[in-house]
């Protein structure tokens, strides 16, 4: 199907673009242009709506997906956090949902905050058998371990067989690194320069710890670096030394981490962010960088070539959102909400948005379901009113989750 989207600012995100249209064809940008012809349909936009690349949230865990917060930290490092989690009452509860529904859930959370791609960091043998059924794309290649630390979950393979796995696919090695302070978590990537693992397929998370050594050894190797400064400050009341890595030139994306220990979704993760550098540094971060950092930058870091940018060429991913502030876009998506995200699109195909855009889910053959989420209607594709009647079932009682906020009256 080839149809245009027009009207409002385009953000590449390098670029603001206005009074262009975009051409899609099937699943990709076709052209960037003024003039049209020959399309099926158009997408007409208000004046005040800006478009951006899909969302990408770097670092979570579907599994996961569940709320309230968990945690006495300040932690030493993330296994005390994990014995609370698994002996509260809250983790038996969350236990009572299938795994496919948790995923679902860990979906639409990730959805209905603009987002289209999100990077599951599991062994495969956990999500392969749902990663097809999700209403976003999850990131399927990828080598992985959990953390290069005696205590950790022994996820994947042996570190130096994932690693080779990651640079003959052009896929990611991701692990956790340095997600502490105790000694052994401080040598993470002296570790990884020892077993030659430190490269610019090595996508690390957290890297509380980080010496100045450390970072730059990493800008040296051309590593990424997932920085989930929510669930950082919540289990260890301090982040990684996000100005430092950003002077070394180090490729830094933005996660949430598990709604369990993190972010409710990437629009909180986009402001705690900001307020956070500022806390810390005493100065602003730039708006601009922060939305690369959910675009250009996790799409570099996953090796998601035709990903983060709206170009020719690139895939139709696109997030669209309302704002008052349409002369400033960088900053209307650092601070925008649930109700700013207007319409989702992946891979050429719609997959949320308002209940005038059912149209579009019809031309594309697409099932879909109106809801009320954070006291708007909404259409969303699948069956997201089953998943929460199945987890109302499941629990014996309604709990709405805050990050998919449905209103149980309707």
């Amino acid at each position: 199907m080839r149809y245009v989207i027009e009207g409002g600012s385009i953000i590449t995100p390098e670029d603001i673009l206005r009074n262009k249209k975009i051409i899609i064809n099937g699943d990709k940008i076709e052209d960037i242009t003024d003039n049209v012809s020959g399309i099926d349909f158009t997408i007409r936009l208000d004046d005040n709506t800006l478009v951006f690349p899909g969302l990408i949230n770097a670092h979570d865990h579907l599994l996961g997906t569940y709320y309230p917060r968990i945690g006495f930290g300040p932690y030493l490092n993330w296994k005390p956090w994990d014995n609370d989690l698994k002996e509260c009452p809250l983790y038996e509860e969350r236990g009572l949902i299938q795994n496919i529904d948790l995923y679902l859930l860990g979906a639409y959370r990730n959805l209905v905050s603009g987002v289209h791609i999100v990077a599951d960091h599991i062994p495969h043998a956990v999500n392969e058998q749902f990663i097809d059924k999700m209403p976003i794309s999850v990131l399927k290649k990828y080598g992985l371990q959990h953390e290069c630390v005696s205590y950790d979950l022994r996820w994947g393979g042996p570190m130096s067989v994932e690693h080779k796995y990651a640079m003959d696919n052009d896929v990611p090695f991701i692990t956790h690194i340095e997600e502490g302070y105790d000694e052994e978590a401080t040598k993470g990537i002296e570790i990884l320069e020892e077993m030659k693992v430190l490269d610019e397929y090595t996508v690390l998370v957290h890297g509380i710890s980080l010496s100045k050594k450390d970072i730059a050894a990493i800008a040296k190797a051309k590593a990424n670096l997932i920085w989930c400064p929510t669930s950082n400050f919540f289990m260890f009341h301090e982040t990684t030394d996000i100005r430092e890595l950003l002077k070394k030139g180090v490729n830094i994306s933005l996660g949430t981490d598990s709604p369990m220990s993190g972010g409710m979704n990437i629009l909180e993760e986009l402001q705690f962010a900001s307020n956070l550098y500022h806390q810390i540094y005493g100065e602003k971060i730039d708006n601009k960088l922060l939305v690369r950092m959910v675009t250009e930058n996790p799409a570099k870091a996953l090796r998601l070539h035709d990903r983060g940018k709206i170009a020719t060429g690139m895939k139709a991913d696109f997030t669209i959102i309302l704002t008052s502030n349409p002369t400033d876009p960088y900053s209307a998506l650092v601070n925008s909400w649930l109700e700013n995200i207007r319409l989702v699109i992946g891979d050429g195909v719609p997959l949320y948005g308002n209940p005038e855009d059912s149209y579009l889910f019809e031309k594309f053959g697409k099932a879909f379901q109106t809801m009320s989420i954070d006291g708007a209607e909404r259409i969303l594709t699948g069956d997201p009113n089953g998943l929460y009647s199945r987890i109302w079932s499941a629990l014996k009682f309604k709990k709405v989750l805050p990050f998919f906020p449905v209103d149980i009256s309707k």
